[in-house]
């Protein structure tokens, strides 16, 4: 009789397998973190033979890829929506930082594995597409901001790198609890578009006068 955590073997339809692997991964992720589990613990999960997730990946290391490609993917619609929204370049800058922030609070088991140095972030702007584009999002709005006059005249990327790395790190805080444990009880999204907000009217981005 399986656990209430595993499917029986032959439970998923004839072509979703690779979807029960991806679920798989993530509920593990979630329990175990992005290392620590095998790709025998994936499959045991999913309800199938130890050696039927090779069908459709080489290894964990592939599994997770695409795990962290199609976080890249979903969080690129939920910054695309975003951008169809705005108009003026520094709120749409703010809504994308607290877009960004809301989207990995929601799902932070993707996130993890997004960013995971092994399967995520390390080169994605180079070598997946799907993370390429959200990079891409940032960047079109900073130079919108720059032909608007309203952002110094620079490398966007001079721009985005602060911006990122911000938000970036108000996520991951949220994600583990960083904040609460010392205090700081302002929400996540609103101290997001406060510190982007602050950031665009330093003197090293906004325009000058």
């Amino acid at each position: 009789m399986p656990t209430p955590n595993t499917k029986p073997a032959g439970s998923y339809h004839h072509g979703d397998l690779r979807r029960a692997l991806l679920d798989a991964a993530l509920e593990l992720v979630a329990e175990k973190g992005p290392q620590g589990f095998t790709m025998s613990e994936a499959a045991k999960r999913a309800g199938v033979s130890t050696a039927a997730p090779y069908r459709h990946f080489a290894d964990k290391d592939a599994l997770l890829g695409e795990v962290a490609e199609q976080g890249f993917a979903v969080l690129g619609q939920a910054l695309d929506r975003i951008t169809a929204r705005g108009r003026d370049p520094l709120d749409l800058l703010v809504r994308l930082g607290r877009g960004y922030v809301r989207w990995a609070l929601a799902n932070p088991d993707h996130y993890k594995v997004m960013f995971d140095d092994a399967h995520g972030a390390l080169d994605f702007t180079d070598v997946r597409p799907a993370g390429r584009h959200t990079f891409l999002v940032l960047l079109n709005a900073i130079e919108a901001g720059q032909q608007a006059g309203l952002l110094r005249t620079q490398d966007p990327r001079a721009v985005a790198g602060p911006l990122w790395s911000v938000i970036h790190g108000i996520a991951l805080l949220q994600i583990g609890h960083k904040f609460r444990a010392v205090g700081i009880k302002e929400g996540a999204e609103v101290l997001a578009a406060r510190t982007v907000t602050a950031l665009l009217r330093s003197p090293d981005i906004a325009a000058t006068a």
